[in-house]
């Protein structure tokens, strides 16, 4: 069977939700999601998508790139499990880079929790390694560290939350976290204290698994005092019966070393998980 690339179509959207379904480990498969996004796509521009098809009309794979400034990008790509093997990722990748060099970009990024070794077979590199980190909460003794007092932060507190803060920027991605856990993780929003406030830290609890609560702020005024506050937003997240707890490295005052040596693993979940940055230079001149 022959297969060929043609450009993606409104009408393909049944084909691409359901090739997303049955190939993506992480949150891409979610028909919801990947509908909305197949919808904003279409509409913002075409010129980088791209379906592939077979000698009878099947479509078995789709690539969702762009191409904006000095790179294109590499969003979305998966071909069919029953279509797998031949070849048909290459292919879809390369109607991608063949359409960056018709407008003089020669590199090609993207971003990859499980793909690594199909973008290396392809001349991609790993140019950069956005870490997450998980831990299991059950099966430990999860306890506040000592001298230490956890207060959940109530409305009423932002103003002296704002003070211990001080500095206006970082006052504003507190509110912007504080507010978007705000409606169903209010109570995981806590100020740290031994004779005076330590650190405020926020958690959120995961979209697609309830049972994980990621950080999603954390501020202290002095860094080494980072890893305590951590560990009370994870005791707080334990009292609620939570199984996992997740961090998004970087985060300041709180390294990947420290973290593994208090048990933390490197996150694989399809729902929470390190992602690898890869990059291809293509060649110059004529194709």
């Amino acid at each position: 069977m022959g297969y060929r690339i043609r450009g993606m179509k409104p009408s393909d959207v049944v084909a691409v939700v359901r090739i997303a379904n049955q190939s993506f480990l992480e949150t891409a498969r979610i028909s919801s999601l990947m509908g909305r996004r197949f919808a904003q796509r279409m509409k913002e521009s075409r010129e980088c998508l791209f379906v592939a098809e077979s000698d009878d009309g099947e479509v078995v794979g789709f690539v969702v790139g762009s191409c904006e400034g000095e790179r294109a990008t590499i969003g979305w790509i998966a071909v069919h499990p029953k279509h797998q093997g031949k070849g048909i990722g290459g292919m879809l990748l390369g109607a991608v880079e063949s359409r960056a060099r018709e407008k003089g970009i020669y590199v090609v990024e993207t971003g990859t929790p499980f793909a690594r070794k199909f973008y290396k077979k392809y001349g991609y590199r790993c140019v950069e390694i956005h870490r997450s980190m998980l831990l299991e909460l059950v099966g430990k003794g999860i306890s506040i560290p000592e001298g230490l007092g956890i207060r959940v932060v109530i409305l009423d507190d932002l103003d002296w939350v704002m003070d211990f803060i001080g500095d206006e920027e970082e006052w504003l991605r507190f509110l912007d976290a504080y507010f978007s856990a705000y409606g169903r993780d209010a109570e995981k929003a806590i100020a740290v204290s031994s004779e005076e406030l330590v650190g405020v830290a926020i958690g959120e609890t995961n979209e697609v698994c309830s049972e994980l609560v990621k950080l999603s702020y954390l501020f202290v005024r002095d860094e080494e005092k980072a890893m305590d506050v951590l560990s009370c937003l994870v005791y707080v997240t334990s009292t609620r019966g939570c199984r996992w707890f997740g961090v998004e490295l970087p985060v300041k005052g709180i390294t990947e070393g420290e973290l593994e040596s208090r048990g933390w693993e490197d996150a694989r979940f399809p729902f929470f998980w390190t992602k690898y940055r890869m990059r291809k230079e293509l060649p110059l001149g004529p194709k």
